[in-house]
């Protein structure tokens, strides 16, 4: 009957799907292959042999890297990047020497700082036992009391290469103004400005009635160069030259 021929013909057809390998044991035969033959070739190398001379490996400490003093120094001349043999400056050696400066790095307090409390206002919140350098992702900055110091210090060198300064005196005699500029040295400070939020005076830069200058909004007092082209002029629908000049004076270092 066409039933006895149905049931018959199963065990034709389960015989080649049992016969199959499955494929968790072909993966497991190739495992094998590949650790027998590393194994293989590790036995057979040329250091294995009587006679023969075993490769010399460097020294894990011996890196080429980067050389990131020399390319902020501009050795050389050079403004790009700087390598040399088995010399490596990672950022913990860099970490390190601008903390050793007094600097800080990546805009976080230096170790010194951190024991000392100094400038580390709303940077760590507490949560139970736990202490967090929460602050640090929105009220972080690179400004402390020696980068301040460091500000003051290129502003009063102002221009100091001697081809720069022989060249706008050229320029002065030719043209009537000069050529180079000293770099511009920028107005951030790091002091305390009320938190995450600014007031309308450090927004605006007028405080007439002084309720934030001086207590929670700090200017810097290293100069105002972004002011000092307009000294002495008078733009249309600008300010007066008096304004001008006594704005850029407030600016100026003291004199000690």
């Amino acid at each position: 009957s066409s039933r006895q021929r149905s049931s018959h013909s199963l065990p034709s057809l389960r015989r080649p799907l049992a016969a199959m390998p499955s494929k968790s044991s072909r993966l497991v035969r190739t495992g094998v292959a590949l650790l027998l033959g590393a194994a293989a070739w590790e036995s057979c190398s040329p250091s294995t042999f009587v006679g023969a001379r075993a490769p010399v490996q460097q020294a894990r400490t011996a890196m080429n890297g980067y050389r990131f003093d020399w390319m902020l120094e501009g050795k050389n001349g050079e403004k790009g990047l700087q390598t040399t043999d088995g010399y490596w400056v990672g950022e913990v050696g860099f970490e390190k020497a601008m903390g050793a400066q007094g600097y800080r790095y990546r805009m976080r307090p230096t170790s010194k700082e951190m024991k000392e409390g100094k400038e580390i206002d709303g940077l760590i919140f507490q949560f139970g036992p736990l202490k967090v350098r929460l602050g640090e992702a929105f009220g972080g900055t690179g400004n402390n009391e020696a980068l301040r110091v460091l500000k003051k210090k290129l502003v009063a060198e102002g221009m100091y290469d001697k081809a720069k300064i022989a060249e706008n005196e050229y320029w002065k005699k030719r043209f009537g103004h000069n050529r180079w500029e000293p770099s511009y040295i920028d107005q951030s400070n790091g002091l305390p400005t009320n938190g995450l939020f600014r007031g309308l005076a450090a927004w605006s830069g007028i405080d007439p009635l002084k309720e934030e200058k001086g207590k929670t909004w700090f200017e810097a007092d290293y100069g105002k160069p972004w002011l000092k082209k307009y000294v002495g002029f008078r733009l249309p629908g600008f300010v007066s030259a008096e304004q001008v000049k006594r704005e850029y004076d407030s600016g100026k270092l003291l004199k000690k």
